[in-house]
């Protein structure tokens, strides 16, 4: 049953196209006939027209018939017997494991410049945590008024450091203050005077340079000025 009703799924646009051809050439038939039969004046000639006319309904009905019977098996029928309709799958290969690899010793290696990169240096601007880095405000913080700016300035070979804002989207920087040693966590030398400004978002950003005068990653974050 199941191998019959395969058959019949796999060529069921032959089996129509076949049955079409069927019903074209008996309508054709059909009519002939009918013409025939009208205008024969003889007795043999009106038989032998209503033979061919009985004939072609006949395949005409019998077309109909298997046509909508080949049409609810397909549609109904096939479905709903288990191994009729084969369903391709991609073959999976239970044995294989999924490797991965990370260069460890690029993520472990002190760089030139006295900075040992960190996964989340990858996913900020130039901000390294522990090494370069704003510790209040932080990125998208709220401040008003006068602001203690503190950070982490940590790395080898230090010359010196600088932070500085400006109006975000524009791209002037004004210098707030500097310095030359080493903090961690704590106030960066200066205070920041915000009462002037116009309200709105303001970018911060700390440069740092070894002794070689060498700049090295610009921790920025953006903060946000509120009236007093």
């Amino acid at each position: 049953m199941a191998t019959l009703l395969r058959f019949l799924s796999k060529y069921e646009v032959l089996f129509y196209f076949l049955l079409a051809i069927a019903v074209v050439v008996s309508l054709r038939r059909v009519m002939t006939a009918w013409k025939d039969w009208r205008t024969a004046v003889f007795g043999i000639e009106k038989e032998t027209s209503q033979r061919i006319f009985n004939q072609s309904m006949t395949v005409l009905i019998l077309c109909g018939f298997l046509g909508l019977t080949l049409f609810v098996t397909n549609t109904f029928v096939t479905p709903t017997v288990p191994g009729v309709q084969q369903v391709m799958t991609p073959t999976v290969d239970l044995t294989a494991q999924p490797t991965a690899t990370m260069d460890v010793q690029s993520l472990i290696t002190e760089t030139t410049s006295g900075l040992v990169p960190t996964l989340a240096s990858f996913f900020s601007e130039g901000c390294i945590p522990d090494q370069i880095e704003w510790t209040d405000p932080v990125d998208g913080d709220t401040i008003s008024g006068t602001v203690t700016l503190q950070g982490t300035v940590n790395v080898t070979d230090l010359g010196y450091y600088k932070y500085e804002y400006r109006s975000y989207g524009t791209d002037s920087w004004t210098t707030i203050a500097a310095g030359s040693t080493k903090v961690v966590d704590g106030a960066l030398g200066g205070s920041w005077d915000t009462s002037e400004l116009t309200p709105g978002e303001y970018e911060l950003h700390l440069v740092v340079t070894d002794h070689q005068d060498t700049a090295l990653p610009e921790c920025t974050i953006k903060v946000t000025i509120a009236a007093p």
